[in-house]
């Protein structure tokens, strides 16, 4: 919901911005600019969330995933993990 209003945000400002130019309005022109600032802005919000979101559910699942595994196992795969030709 909030993805759809960021994208109406930005496309609104946009079409602001674009009339701004046939209607040779200095106050539109930067209204619609700071409204299609302020949409990008609010999508980036947005993805950055979900994104961390994600992060922190897949962090969960992998250290619940090397919580069942015994001392040894869990290093072998640590040290798997943070080899740097993978």
């Amino acid at each position: 919901m909030r993805e759809r209003t960021a994208i109406a945000v930005g496309a609104g400002g946009l079409l602001a911005f674009l009339f701004s130019w046939i209607l040779h309005s200095r106050i539109l022109r930067v209204l619609g600019l700071g409204a299609a600032v302020a949409g990008g802005a609010l999508y980036a919000r947005q993805k950055f969330v979900h994104r961390a979101e994600k992060i922190e559910a897949a962090e969960g699942a992998v250290r619940s995933a090397l919580d069942d595994l015994d001392p040894v196992a869990r290093a072998q795969v640590m040290i798997d993990i943070a080899r740097p030709d993978q």
